[in-house]
């Protein structure tokens, strides 16, 4: 087994909502003072800061990228603060340079942040933010390509090869929205799960995806902290400790990605992962799955050796993945339970990871809950990162 190396030790979170009045300064003060004190550490302990890049949001990310948080939090041990954009991965990224400074005696305690106010974004510039991110603009843009439209294609494609039906789809989602209604961070905190058949009656957006099936903008941050496994031991706090890691890169147009890449590359990285922990996937408590979409939740359950081959779409139909159901999966509901906050979905996905090995999670507490799986996938989905995380060394 390898050796672990980080631990998250301070989680911090608001709700993920449309306010507009919230400031990107305000949810990352609440966020990062609230990650400390859940740390039970001093602000000047806090010797590096690492930020989740955000996205379509060139104030906050240039005032991030030149090193204003610090100085706003009044960290005076500070010894450096960096950006991190690796889009959806990012969060994944930011976790492996903190171990970097960690082991490197840069720093012994590290802040990762995430901030995202779509709500104050002009609803054209959202516009063509989303249909530029991650789409060739010689080949795709000038045709007015946007996500919901990519990920309409991929779905057509995917329920061709796969035979997988509407209603198993649709499923995915009331699965989702089962984790999130019980989520007080959630958009969807404490609303109604929809049915299947309402997901299906929902406005068609591009085949074969409905409204329901598609993700919902919002404002949300979230921040950790994270020191070394030797210390997290010492401080004697409940702790998710970092047990392995894996990752591939698929490509940068997401139109030109081969499915049987991906594939592979989701199979061999979990499959790698869970060797470096020393744990089989019989022993994982949670798949907590980033996906942004519904699309590549039942071919992850498959790739995952969850579900067998040909039938992750009936688990989700049989409500296996719900809430109550016997395969914990994606406990905060995945962007569409949780609301996208573009890259900061890894990050509450992270933050979500640490919450129920601290047995913290509330009503969605896993019961018994040692070990997590944890995927991120950055941009249109151009790499995936597994990692396990874990209760103890």
């Amino acid at each position: 087994m390898g050796k672990p190396g980080i631990a998250i030790i301070g989680i911090g979170e608001v709700p993920t909502a449309n306010r507009p009045e919230r400031t990107h300064w305000d949810i990352i003060y609440d966020t990062c003072i609230e990650a400390i004190r859940d740390a039970g550490l001093h602000k000047n302990d806090i010797e590096g800061v690492i930020s989740v890049a955000p996205q379509a949001q060139p104030k906050i990310t240039s005032e991030l990228a030149f090193g204003k948080l610090p100085e706003e939090l009044g960290l005076d041990g500070c010894k450096d603060t960096v950006s991190c954009n690796a889009g959806g991965s990012s969060t994944s990224n930011c976790l492996r340079l903190a171990e970097q400074w960690i082991h490197s005696g840069v720093a012994k305690a590290v802040l990762v942040q995430h901030v995202t106010v779509h709500s104050t974004i002009p609803l054209a510039d959202q516009i063509n933010f989303f249909a530029k991110a991650g789409v060739d603009l010689q080949w795709e843009y000038p045709f007015g390509t946007t996500y919901n439209i990519i990920m309409g294609l991929l779905a057509n494609r995917y329920m061709h090869e796969s035979g997988y039906t509407s209603e198993e789809m649709a499923s995915v989602v009331t699965a989702l929205r089962s984790w999130a209604a019980r989520d007080p961070n959630s958009f969807f905190y404490r609303k109604e799960v929809p049915s299947v058949e309402k997901v299906l009656a929902s406005g068609m957006i591009n085949t074969p995806l409905h409204r329901r099936e598609s993700n919902v903008l919002g404002d949300g941050g979230s921040a950790m902290v994270v020191v070394s496994a030797e210390d997290a031991k010492k401080m004697k706090r409940p702790a998710a400790y970092k047990l392995g890691d894996s990752s591939r890169y698929f490509s940068g147009t997401c139109v030109l990605r081969e499915l049987q890449k991906v594939s592979d590359g989701l199979r061999v990285t979990a499959k790698e992962a869970m060797v470096q922990a020393g744990i089989t996937k019989e022993q994982v408590s949670i798949w907590n799955c980033y996906l942004a979409y519904p699309l590549l939740h039942p071919l992850m359950a498959e790739l995952l050796e969850v579900a067998p081959p040909g039938q992750g779409g009936k688990y989700f139909l049989q409500g296996r993945m719900s809430f109550g159901g016997d395969i914990p999966w994606s406990t905060i509901g995945d962007a569409p339970g949780r609301g996208h906050t573009g890259s900061g979905v890894s990050a509450a996905h992270y933050v979500e990871t640490a919450r129920q090995l601290m047995g913290r999670a509330g009503e969605r507490q896993v019961k018994n809950c040692k070990y997590v799986y944890q995927n991120t996938m950055g941009g249109s989905g151009f790499n995936n990162i597994a990692t396990i995380w874990g209760r103890e060394i």
